[in-house]
């Protein structure tokens, strides 16, 4: 039979195939011989918490955990997880109206927390940041149901009648701070420790403070700050408690603590009407004045503009007493005939502003000069305002003006006169509503104090130069440079503030001055992490050994640059170079300096895609720019792409195919017997890529189409050959030579049908072929070539363990015997016929040769096989 094509064998000059040979003998007359064939071939939901019904209170919600309290009040996506939260020390936890709290631990366990629909928060405005000392807390005793009664003092004794004592309730009002009162219920006159003065007994000495809020620029009717007054009746967050029952539990959590040293109050309360939580905090000093906290939480789902008004009665000298401006911003003061009242917005250890509020105005606002006093009266407080409730007040007039006034639109008119009509030395502050996050909170803090407060004067620090350009790499210029001074100091800090609101160490900047009032100069580091490219704002300030700082600061601007630019991609054809011309190599170029600069080429390619203009394809000019006025020079490298093409590329758009026509052979393709290995050929010899033309990214190639196949003649074909962007190129494929054999006898039968008896002497005779018409060589000679076709025994003649020598034979047509089993014999020859059959008569061609003295003949089927192999030939 055929064996399969040898490819160890095959050669363009050559073609080698296999013939099984069968020879039907040594058997008994009348058996068959058979021929035979040989292949070789990868929450559920919590239900929205209502304060109304949770037996615990609004304002434990907000404090034991602002994002719990935020989660319950927006059904929304459970986890199961523990929450680390940040305490405010000044803040404690209530389990319960009727339950004593227990110190907090810094986090709590929360088992199923839901992520409330929180908004961007409001700059300047991140929850309570009170600066008010012993804050140092006890919530071991709740003071709520004893208010009236408790009180703390500056030193933290009780019983003392030589010390003002604050009470932060009394039994007209249910959440009422008297402030500053005496001990001593009927000493309080005489006593020069009060901050209220007044000789006039017939009426209550005690200031009345009253706070209120502002939402969207507004006071709710339900929500005012004025209380206890028969005409008109308001109802306030104080009488809203809960402990009258007109309250209608609008407001419920209240607690009432004092700190460790008895030395201040905090109450707490939760509005359930407003979603709102509120924290008072009013606390002595060593000096006897008085820290005064208002803070408001949203507890809301949403973001809310919110705001405070707080606004207080007091009596100085039986009123008669200007009102004077500490300056704007700061607060005022209440100038008796013997006494004074400073209300102060600036914290006297430090100097800090204490946060929150921003507008005030002192002083009866009385047109009618009769009760009700609209200092009291919610409906009337737009009036102390230019512009009502959102509006100005008397807060930018100049230390020492009075703003004691009686109409805010006519400053002129202010209190003076001896009738009680003519003189009131009450005031309202406020702060414009602030847009709230959820779980956000609004401090408003002030000092009062019967002492005269003499600030200290905080240091200054200038600047050299506002502005600052440099590299994002040149460390060692990124600093600012100045001068400071202090007259009461000499040592402090340059703080420097970033665009992302985080400051410098506070270790960092140091000064000395050495000498107070000295102006000396300064170096401050900036930090290069807090900066992006581009330009950079930084705010300057000195800050004095007391934590008193610069009034006006001053900005500073660092444009900070990363030397660099745009690469401009390039295409030009095998055999051309790149321009040299810098406005077509690049584009969009940064640099400090643009008019001194260089742009060479890099020879060291360290892309590693050196420039070959000989072969298409993707490359990498690489270009250094450099700045050459810094020190050390500004260097960057710059990757210019290069694009090769020639006339076998085809570019479209944004990507290229390249492939060459190429010659082969019909012996070379023969073997391709699968399309992926013709597809494989093609796209070798054509040497075929693709990519992409900005980036050089691989665009894989593969044949669309061919009408090259593995048995192709010699002729002209064609190949489509397209890359993974869909690009197309044809080429053409030439295939020379032809010389092979297309068809060779599957098997060669000898002997008769019925078998041949074993010769009984040494006659000599040949077996006749039994298939002769089959016995045919195919030959293929689409190149007009000579060739030989030879033959030989590859495979002995064998039946079982017997085998047989010298019986196959060549006998050519001039009767020449020849043994295959010797070697190759030429059987067959041509020239300049495309096609040719090579074939024998009976006669002739192989043949097999019985000898009876041939002592191997033995009975049996013998079967071998003969290779036959195609040579060019002269």
């Amino acid at each position: 039979m055929m064996k399969g094509n040898n490819s160890s064998k095959k050669r363009w000059v050559s073609t080698v195939l296999m013939t099984g040979i069968i020879l039907a003998g040594m058997i008994p007359a009348g058996a068959v011989v058979k021929a035979v064939s040989r292949d070789d071939s990868v929450v559920s939901n919590q239900a929205t918490g209502q304060i109304t019904d949770n037996p615990k209170s609004g304002f434990e919600k907000i404090t034991e955990d602002a994002d719990a309290q935020k989660a319950k009040e927006d059904s929304s996506i459970v986890t199961d997880k523990e929450v680390p939260t940040t305490k405010d020390k000044n803040v404690s936890t209530v389990k319960d109206d009727t339950t004593k709290a227990k110190e907090e631990s810094s986090s709590v366990k929360v088992d199923k927390v839901v992520k409330a629909k929180a908004a961007v928060p409001a700059a300047g405005y991140m929850g309570p940041t009170t600066r008010a000392i012993n804050t140092d807390w006890d919530t071991s005793t709740d003071f709520a149901n004893s208010s009236a009664t408790a009180y703390v003092s500056p030193s933290g004794e009780q019983g003392r009648n030589d010390e003002p004592v604050l009470y932060f309730g009394n039994s007209a009002f249910a959440f009422q701070p008297s402030s500053l009162t005496n001990n001593n219920a009927y000493n309080r006159v005489t006593n020069a420790s009060s901050w209220v003065y007044t000789t006039d007994t017939s009426k209550n000495p005690d200031p009345k403070k009253y706070y209120g809020i502002i939402i969207d620029n507004s006071i709710p009717a339900d929500r005012g700050y004025a209380v206890g007054l028969s005409s008109p009746t308001i109802s306030t967050i104080e009488s809203a408690v809960g402990r009258r029952p007109s309250a209608s539990n609008k407001i419920n959590g209240y607690h009432l603590y004092k700190n460790k040293a008895g030395t201040g109050f905090k109450a707490i309360m939760y509005d359930t009407v407003y979603k709102l939580s509120y924290t008072f905090e009013e606390m002595y000093d060593a000096n006897g004045g008085l820290y005064s906290y208002f803070s408001i939480t949203n507890s809301d789902t949403s973001s809310r503009a919110i705001g405070a008004v707080e606004g207080v009665d007091t009596y100085v000298d039986n009123d008669a007493v200007p009102v004077n401006s500490l300056g704007p911003g700061n607060g005022f003061k209440m100038v008796g005939t013997s006494h004074t009242l400073n209300f102060s917005l600036r914290d006297p250890n430090t100097n800090a502003k204490l946060g929150g509020w921003t507008n005030y105005t002192a002083g009866n606002i009385n047109s009618t000069r009769s009760y009700p006093k609209k200092l009291l009266n919610v409906a009337n407080v737009g009036q102390y305002f230019n512009g009502g409730v959102p509006g100005t007040g008397m807060e930018n007039y100049a230390a020492g003006t009075n703003i004691g006034i009686y109409d805010i639109k006519d400053p002129t008119k202010t209190l003076t006169g001896i009738n009680n009509s003519d003189r009131d030395s009450g005031f309202i502050i406020k702060t414009n509503s602030k847009m709230l996050a959820p779980g956000e909170t609004l401090t408003n803090g002030s000092y009062l104090t019967y002492k005269e407060v003499t600030p200290s004067v905080p240091p200054v620090a200038t600047v050299t130069s506002p502005t600052i350009n440099a590299y994002a790499d040149q460390k060692d210029v990124l600093t600012i440079k100045g001068k400071v001074s202090d007259v009461d100091s000499t040592k402090g800090r340059i703080k420097l503030t970033y665009e992302d609101g985080s400051m410098s160490s506070l270790s960092d900047n140091k000064y000395d001055t050495i000498t107070v009032g000295k102006s000396i100069d300064y170096t401050a580091a900036i930090d290069v992490s807090k900066l992006k490219v581009g330009a950079n704002k930084i705010i300057v300030a000195a800050v004095d050994e007391n934590d008193f700082e610069q009034d006006t600061p001053v900005t500073v601007t660092v444009n900070l640059f990363k030397l660099g630019a745009t690469p401009v991609m390039q295409r030009i054809k095998t055999g051309e170079t790149v321009s040299t011309d810098e406005s077509k190599l690049i584009t969009n170029i940064t640099i400090m300096n643009s008019n001194r600069h260089t742009l060479i080429i890099d020879s060291k390619n360290p892309s590693g895609k050196p420039l070959n203009n000989k072969v298409p394809g993707f490359y990498i000019q690489d270009m250094t720019l450099t700045d050459i006025t810094t020190l050390p020079k500004e260097v960057v490298n710059i990757p210019v792409p290069v694009n090769v093409t020639d006339d076998d590329t085809v570019v479209v758009d944004n990507s290229a195919v390249y492939a060459k026509s190429f010659s082969t052979t019909s012996d070379a393709i023969s073997v391709l017997t699968s399309k992926a290995a013709l597809d494989t050929f093609i796209l070798k010899n054509s040497e075929a890529k693709g990519w992409m033309l900005a980036t050089g990214a691989n665009s894989a190639v593969s044949v669309k189409s061919t009408t090259l196949t593995a048995t192709s003649g010699g002729g002209s074909y064609k190949a489509v050959i397209q890359n993974s962007d869909g690009k197309e190129i044809t080429i053409d494929i030439t295939v020379a030579g032809g010389l092979k054999i297309t068809a060779a006898p599957d098997t060669m039968n000898y002997g008769a049908t019925g078998g041949v008896m074993l010769p009984y002497s040494s006659e000599n005779f040949n077996l006749q072929r039994q298939d002769n018409s089959t016995a045919k060589v195919s030959i293929s000679n689409t190149g007009r070539q000579g060739w030989n076709l030879t033959a030989k025994v590859s495979k002995k003649l064998t039946s079982g363990s017997n085998t047989l020598t010298g019986v196959l034979k060549y006998i050519d047509t001039n009767n020449v015997v020849t043994d295959l089993d010797s070697g190759s014999v030429i059987v067959g020859s041509g020239k300049t016929a495309e096609t040719q059959d090579v074939t024998w008569d009976a006669k002739q061609g192989i043949i097999a040769n019985l000898n009876g003295s041939n002592t191997s003949l033995k009975v049996g089927t013998y079967t071998g096989e003969i290779e036959w192999t195609l040579t060019s030939a002269p």
